[in-house]
């Protein structure tokens, strides 16, 4: 409900105007009322009203002067003038300062109704306005959130995050875009920087968005079609490169472990040469080789004390040739792979 304030030297318009108000169940409520500008300024200030009706000429301080004073601290408020006179000079001055309508004299219930229906209608669109400014700041902050995810995917070579921040993008710009026009607007700016922080990576030109097969999409269906199909092609790409690179990093700890099986190392250590997490790595180290890095090391060990003992060294020589330190853990780990203890492998050649 509007907070009103009249303002009129004559008492029979300020109640007139009160009557009406209160007749017609207006959406105002009458706050304050003055007779004279100097009053109606203080009135003004203490109730700080969304509507003021004031009369032009009032004594002590007129309408418009009272007017251009007030809109210093109540810049929102709206002013509504009453006026007997038709002079260009006031209405031209009352438009400079944002007056929103006139009442001529004589008030009536219908010109009040009038203008107080106005500025409802007014403030309804103002208010609409401001959600939508309101939705489409939330819109663009969550979608360059949900961008900026989508561009680290890539740069990480994560193809599952991407594709799932590519979709979320779908979903922002669905529950945002008025039309299918908008729609696809936001969805091909949205795909073009993917595909130019794709590209620019990896100096790759054979995946690009064509604008003129975008523009034969003809509904949100079409359009996340050929947006998904774009990524699909991609996430082939990034896990293609990412597979690469596990074997290589593999590739490199396998090398590591055949040139270091007799020195005493562990997931730690092996982590550390390329810079991975130990816990990352164990489950690369399974997926790549098939089996975890400590049965790995181990099975190598055994098969090169293997070859030592059958080489004719003794059993305590090839213990700590292999990396065990402890000569009673390492017969119990050989007869635990082989079936036999290291003495009585050894004894099998002869």
């Amino acid at each position: 409900m509007h907070r009103l304030v009249v303002i009129d030297d004559e008492y029979i318009v300020v109640e007139g105007i009160k009557a009406i108000i209160q007749r017609e169940k207006l959406n105002c409520e009458v706050v304050g009322f003055a007779y004279d500008g100097i009053e109606a300024l203080e009135v003004i200030r203490r109730e700080r009203p969304d509507i003021v009706i004031t009369d032009i000429r009032i004594p002590g301080l007129d309408g418009l002067s009272l007017i251009e004073e007030a809109k210093e601290f109540l810049p929102d408020t709206s002013f509504i003038v009453i006026s007997g006179y038709t002079e260009f000079e006031y209405a031209r001055r009352a438009l400079t300062l944002g007056v929103k309508s006139y009442i001529d004299k004589p008030v009536t219930i219908e010109k009040v109704s009038e203008v107080i229906s106005m500025i409802d209608t007014e403030n309804e669109r103002k208010e609409e306005k401001e959600k939508e400014r309101d939705a489409a700041r939330k819109y663009r902050t969550a979608l360059e959130g949900r961008t900026e995810l989508m561009i680290c995917s890539i740069l990480d070579e994560k193809a599952g995050e991407f594709a799932d921040a590519v979709e979320e993008n779908l979903r922002l710009i669905g529950s945002y875009a008025s039309d299918i026009d908008v729609y696809k607007k936001e969805a091909y700016r949205m795909i073009c920087v993917a595909v130019e922080v794709f590209v620019d990576q990896r100096s790759d030109r054979r995946i690009h968005v064509s604008y003129s097969e975008f523009e034969k999409c003809e509904n949100e269906q079409q359009i996340a079609g050929y947006i998904r199909e774009l990524v699909k092609q991609m996430t082939e790409v990034l896990e293609s490169r990412k597979t690469a690179s596990s074997h290589r990093i593999i590739s490199r700890l396998l090398e590591y472990i055949d040139s270091h099986y007799n020195e005493d190392f562990g997931l730690n250590e092996l982590a550390e040469q390329v810079n991975l997490n130990p816990a990352y790595l164990s489950i690369l180290f399974k997926s790549e080789v098939g089996m975890s890095f400590v049965k790995y090391l181990t099975g190598m060990r055994i098969e090169k004390a293997k070859g030592y003992l059958l080489d004719g060294h003794k059993v305590a020589e090839v213990s700590e040739m292999v990396g065990y330190n402890n000569y009673r853990y390492f017969c119990d780990i050989f007869k635990k792979h082989v079936g036999v203890t290291p003495s009585e492998f050894k004894g099998m050649k002869k």
